[in-house]
């Protein structure tokens, strides 16, 4: 009895043996591919094409061209862009007048007018009883006389909306004569009257609708 059951041991693990012999290993998986990137959005693009509601060039004295100035307006103010050449270096004062016209340099830039102040309040952005709608920060020119510049004036509107006149009030910069940029020859102390001790107008920028 015991040599059957050693005998039938030998069988069933022979069986097994050959059994385990006749399968074939499964093949491994296949790797899975990693997902392609998702592609870089692109830049956004800033250019004066996609933004720029209004501009002008500044003129010498001379009628010499000499750079420009471009503009976006916004709710809560407006955005400006400045890039000129051919000034003194140093801080210069910088104010918005009350009409387009820069056809004068000979004469001082005197046809644009004076401050755009339809509030008539004080000027001087320092000034407790200020500032008007033309104050804006001094630019700063180089060695080589060239200045560029971004600066956001809060509480003004380039044009009228009613939007922009809930906040701002409603006199936008923009009228039916336009305004004008003034670039003087010193700097604006943000508390002196009339202008801040700014001097002379050495150049101006034409604004048109």
């Amino acid at each position: 009895m015991r040599n059957f059951a050693f005998r039938m041991s030998l069988a069933v693990l022979a069986a097994a043996s050959l059994s385990a012999c006749g399968k074939k290993e499964a093949a491994p998986a296949a790797p899975t591919a990693a997902p392609a990137p998702e592609a870089a959005a692109p830049a956004p693009s800033f250019s004066a094409a996609d933004w720029t509601d209004a501009s002008g060039d500044f003129v010498s004295p001379t009628g010499d061209a000499i750079g420009k100035i471009e503009f976006k307006d916004g709710l809560g103010g407006v955005l400006m862009r400045i890039n000129v050449s051919g000034l003194t270096p140093g801080w210069h004062g910088i104010h918005l007048h009350m009409v387009a016209d820069c056809s004068d340099g000979a004469e001082g830039f005197k046809a644009s007018g004076g401050h755009l102040n339809p509030d008539n309040v004080e000027h001087g952005l320092l000034n407790p009883n200020g500032a008007h709608r033309a104050d804006i920060p001094n630019i700063f020119a180089g060695a080589d006389g060239n200045a560029e510049a971004e600066i956001f004036r809060a509480g003004v509107n380039l044009k009228p909306s009613e939007e922009g006149a809930a906040i701002n009030g409603p006199y936008p910069l923009m009228d039916d004569d336009g305004f004008a940029v003034i670039i003087h020859e010193s700097p604006d102390d943000h508390l002196t009257q009339p202008i801040g001790g700014a001097g002379a107008r050495v150049a101006c920028a034409a604004i048109k609708g």
